[in-house]
């Protein structure tokens, strides 16, 4: 069978338990889009119409077989956090070099070699060099400092490398399987292996950037405000931002998610990391999603394919 392969929504699992209204109302709210067109069509619709106006704009395609795909989540973390280093508060989150060329130092290379100190590209000081790192994963922090205040960073650049997996380091090594593995598993063995932290963590040669971020909220790729459980990143070599995705998970409900983010590790037409929101609680659930799963576009009538389907 060729994929990806129109279906019916009668055959789209879940389609009938939907919010429209909701789904609608998160759709009218995008902007920037190569889709545009549509959002300003949808602004127009009654949320009494929302199933209609999908039905008749929107063609669901199957990106593959049966739960061919794999689903993560990630979150936004909260972190006590400094302004300047202490005793406490060493482990800095970077802005980019200037000048910095697309494919520049490893992580490994960055860290030994010292090379981003003495530039004044430190944004902001937290307290555990396990949750710098894993800042470096979810690609979004919001912090606060001790007089209340929340501000919030987010990804500006990459050194260029590619991103590897701690987690799967540790399923290779055998300390746990692949279908035991969770963040918070991955972070209890950091804690617990102090003498082993760097060189795993030096495994993943991919580094990135951050910069201050003014929107109430964690921002995704487009500049949308991400929303729990609605927010989904994706490749956009074949899904194009904006988009509503059908994810139904090997044990998680069939829900639509909008198109709205990207990630180093999330590459392919079946791949997509599931947005949780932001604190623990958020962490603690995105850390559990690590699942087969089907992904179905609802891909707007008369739009080509994007360039990843090409050949």
């Amino acid at each position: 069978m060729t994929y990806p392969q129109p279906i019916g929504f009668s055959d789209l699992l879940g389609w009938d338990d939907e919010d429209y209204a909701e789904i609608l109302s998160i759709f009218q709210s995008q902007t920037d889009l190569a889709i545009a067109d549509l959002v300003v069509a949808a602004r127009k619709v009654n949320p009494s119409q929302a199933r209609a106006f999908f039905q008749s704009n929107f063609q669901p395609l199957r990106f593959g077989p049966a739960l061919s795909g794999h689903i993560t989540g990630y979150y936004e973390p909260v972190l006590p956090a400094r302004a300047a280093p202490d005793a406490e508060y060493r482990f800095p989150l970077y802005a980019a070099p200037k000048d910095m060329p697309e494919i520049w130092a490893t992580r490994a290379e960055i860290k030994t070699g010292n090379l981003l100190s003495g530039q004044g590209l430190e944004l902001v000081y937290l307290n555990s060099r396990i949750d710098q790192y894993f800042c470096h994963i979810q690609g979004s922090v919001a912090v606060t400092y001790p007089d209340g205040e929340t501000r919030r960073f987010g990804f500006s650049a990459k050194n260029g490398h590619p991103y590897r997996s701690i987690g799967a380091e540790l399923v290779a090594m055998g300390e746990i399987s692949a279908k035991q593995i969770t963040a918070d598993w991955v972070k209890d063995w950091l804690r617990h292996h102090p003498d082993q932290m760097d060189a795993l963590l030096q495994k993943n040669p991919s580094y990135i950037f951050f910069e201050p971020r003014h929107k109430n909220g964690a921002v995704g790729a487009t500049g949308q405000v991400l929303t729990a459980n609605r927010s989904l990143a994706i490749d956009p070599a074949y899904i194009p931002y904006g988009l509503p995705v059908m994810v139904a998970g090997e044990t998680r409900a069939a829900r639509i998610y909008f198109a709205q983010d990207c990630g180093s590790a999330i590459k392919g037409a079946q791949r997509a990391d599931i947005f949780c929101g932001s604190g623990d609680a958020a962490g603690r659930s995105a850390g559990a999603i690590n699942e087969p799963a089907s992904l179905t576009v609802l891909w707007p009538k008369g739009h080509d394919l994007p360039n990843g389907w090409a050949g």
